[in-house]
């Protein structure tokens, strides 16, 4: 132990550690968020293009950054990051079909394949699709980008409403 003129230095019991500083990366949050109101659109029962289905249909919102409408993909930023999707459809099925669902695809991702199920019973459905993208830096997904096909199963559907959003936090330097 130390004695300094001003009392003892040395030795002594650590008190708790301090709150963790920034670690001096800092990152922004992108978004896109487009919806569609007062629709009378039929999502068929083959699997078709969803940006390419909805993009000249009047919005509020935003397709960029990630829903592509030149190349009719899903583009997300070349980062080592989530990215989160979601898209909501309001509307309802055509016909007495039993079995119905709604599949939205990404072909050229691995295991990215989200469907909904609703019962017949149901006659105003809402069919909410969330999803994440664990994004690798240099790879497919974020390089070449994705399709988002939709399809409805057991009949045509009818969509009077779309949301459709993806987020993804970048670092800023």
């Amino acid at each position: 132990m130390i004695i300094h003129a001003g009392g003892m230095i040395g030795n002594g019991v650590a008190g708790p550690a301090g709150p963790q500083g920034p670690s001096g990366i800092t990152s922004v949050r992108r978004k896109s968020e487009v919806a569609f109101t007062g629709l009378s659109l039929v999502i068929p029962t083959t699997a078709t293009n969803l940006i390419n289905l909805i993009k000249a249909l009047p919005h509020t919102g935003s397709f960029t950054p990630f829903f592509n409408t030149t190349t009719n993909k899903f583009a997300v930023f070349n980062n080592n990051s989530t990215v989160t999707f979601k898209i909501n459809i309001t509307g309802s099925w055509t016909g007495a079909a039993a079995t119905r669902s709604m599949t939205v695809d990404f072909p050229g991702t691995i295991g990215n394949t989200l469907i909904a199920s609703r019962d017949a019973a149901v006659t105003t459905d809402i069919v909410s699709l969330p999803t994440f993208f664990s994004v690798d830096a240099g790879g497919n997904l974020a390089t070449n980008g994705s399709d988002i096909t939709i399809k409805s199963n057991g009949a045509t559907f009818t969509a009077t409403s779309i949301i459709l959003i993806a987020e993804q936090m970048i670092p800023t330097t």
